[in-house]
């Protein structure tokens, strides 16, 4: 007899999602509450589902493999090491790597409608839903990860250096920034010397490398120490957030975390700039009075260590985020992602939340949220061309009294803007997509936000509401449909993504399960290069209506 552990569904879960809908998974079928398939042997795997949809279903464990008549009960582990075998044993250690951490995870506290902020960046604790390995973290350790991991909800200190200008490549009015900074951590550099942050792991190894220590020798460079004050990891880990700075802090780690290092680029920083400065133009007006429900935080300074040549050390970047986030006892915003997670109970944060609200909720609740979250996304690309990669991680839901009213977009390395739209957007903001590799023209665009904005937010979201039996798939599918026709007949600007949503039999999606097998970095290269790993699905309204 096999032990059914709870802590280990969101891993099965996850690989087993993204492996179907991929067609991983060989003579794959759902029947009798069943997902049942071979292996590369041959046999049949029978793994027991506590919930489905067209879109997404949850394993309850119960997992047996067949040979000849045969029936044996194996448990998750076994099944994940063998499934992820044929990928090499670099994916299968990735793979179980994962299994391990999301098993260490503490379960999630209290309700989502009174999570803070970091609570709900905290509460996400297995990661993606369609990653065979949502939680691999090459080059950390067990016990590093307990430290710096979000999931484990600890608290840590920056380490802080001190840099002379000429040694650093700061964008405009970084030295100041990075002043108030360290002030409000209680750091101070010596004159002469401007203060960077490094995250605490990164700091370690940095610090130790030989070139730092030329720096150092050379007096280019001092170590400060510790800051004063507690940092916590925000869901991506190497964005890290505390109440008391004005900004939160994205570093630069070197090891690699699901697919790719996390290593900033110039071009990435540029985005975050170029981002800040449109927000601040005649533009970034426009947008605030259209959409009041939407907020974009803005990354307005980066600094770096300047290397041999005069480029920025990538491994030495930090960049500053907003951080609107100062009041640990206000609730929320809360992560998309956090509020859609299953519980161990196979129940969503979500589906209590609505559940509270009342009887029959869920419906109303999400078409709120298209109109107050997703609504103003689209049309930023309708009216100006701009790209949000909004996805889930990336995406919060501001909450009143359960309701989804505004939303928080964050992390600019996933913006661009169309090429259609680039002169009115330069005369706007002068310079906006130099250097960032992310103007494109509306096919690819679209694609990118029709997977990272629709099918990892929207068809997540609607899934969520399904499996935990609050709303019926017909009936939330056509709440989207007549969603994007009054978008697309109210529109003041560009109505193609809205008619590609409402008319294309597929939808763009990303291959996790083919990226994360390939071993490539997903990071490098530009827009276009980085859609090896995109493929179709089929478009659920379009299914439906054929039904």
């Amino acid at each position: 007899m096999v032990e059914i552990t709870p802590a280990d569904l969101p891993a099965l879960d996850a690989f087993l999602n993204s492996a179907m809908r991929e067609e991983r998974l060989l003579n794959a079928r759902i029947l009798n509450g069943q997902l049942r398939f071979l292996d590369s042997s041959g046999r049949t795997v029978s793994v027991g589902l506590h919930a489905t949809s067209s879109l997404r279903f949850l394993c309850d464990g119960r997992i047996t493999r067949s040979q000849n008549g045969q029936a044996r009960a194996i448990s998750t582990k076994t099944l994940l090491s063998e499934l992820s075998a044929d990928g090499g044993p670099t994916f299968q250690s990735r793979v179980l790597d994962s299994l391990a951490a999301i098993r260490a995870a503490p379960h999630s506290q209290g309700r989502a409608s009174d999570w803070s902020f970091i609570d709900a960046e905290q509460a996400l604790k297995a990661g993606h839903p369609f990653h065979p390995n949502p939680r691999s973290r090459d080059e950390m350790t067990t016990a590093d990860a307990r430290i710096y991991a979000p999931e484990q909800e600890n608290r840590f200190r920056l380490t802080w250096i001190a840099a002379r200008p000429d040694a650093l490549v700061l964008s405009d009015d970084a030295a100041a920034l990075f002043g108030q900074l360290a002030q409000a951590d209680h750091i101070t550099a010596d004159d002469g010397f401007i203060p960077l942050p490094w995250h605490p792991w990164q700091g370690e190894r940095l610090l130790a490398s030989p070139d730092m220590q030329r720096l150092i020798s050379n007096d280019q460079l001092r170590p400060l120490g510790k800051g004063g004050g507690d940092w916590a990891a925000t869901s991506s880990m190497r964005c890290v957030h505390a109440w008391h700075v004005p900004f939160m802090v994205k570093t630069s780690l070197s090891l690699r975390l699901t697919n790719s290092t996390r290593h900033l680029s110039l071009k990435e920083v540029k985005r975050g700039l170029h981002v800040s400065d449109l927000l601040a133009s005649d533009i970034g007006h426009q947008i605030r009075t259209a959409f009041p429900t939407l907020h974009i935080m803005g990354e307005p300074g980066f600094a770096a260590l300047r290397g041999p040549s005069g480029e920025p050390m990538e491994e030495t970047v930090t960049v500053l985020r907003d951080n609107p986030f100062r009041d640990p006892d206000r609730p929320g915003p809360v992560l998309l992602a956090a509020l859609c997670e299953a519980q161990p109970n196979g129940y969503s944060a979500l589906g209590a939340l609505i559940t509270a609200i009342g009887p029959d909720a869920a419906p109303t609740w999400f078409s709120r949220f298209l109109d107050n979250v997703i609504w103003p996304l689209l049309e930023l690309r309708a009216r100006h061309g701009l790209l949000f990669g909004a996805h889930q991680q990336n995406l919060m839901v501001g909450l009143s009294d359960g309701w989804p009213v505004a939303a928080w977009v964050r992390d600019c390395q996933g913006t661009g803007h169309l090429s259609s739209f680039h002169d009115s957007l330069t005369h706007a903001c002068p310079g906006i997509g130099e250097g960032t590799e992310n103007i494109v023209d509306a096919e690819l665009g679209d694609g990118l936000v029709v997977y990272y904005v629709v099918i990892n937010s929207v068809m997540n979201t609607l899934a969520t509401l399904v499996l935990d039996g609050l709303a019926t798939e017909a009936d939330l599918l056509t709440i989207w449909r007549s969603f994007l026709t009054r978008a697309r007949n109210t529109t003041p600007g560009d109505d193609t993504l809205y008619t590609r949503l409402l008319d294309r039999r597929t939808l763009t999606c990303k291959g996790n399960f083919a990226t994360s097998q390939s071993g490539v970095n997903e990071a490098d290269g530009d827009a276009r290069g980085q859609l090896a790993a995109f493929f179709e699905l089929p478009n659920p309204i379009k299914e439906a209506l054929i039904a």
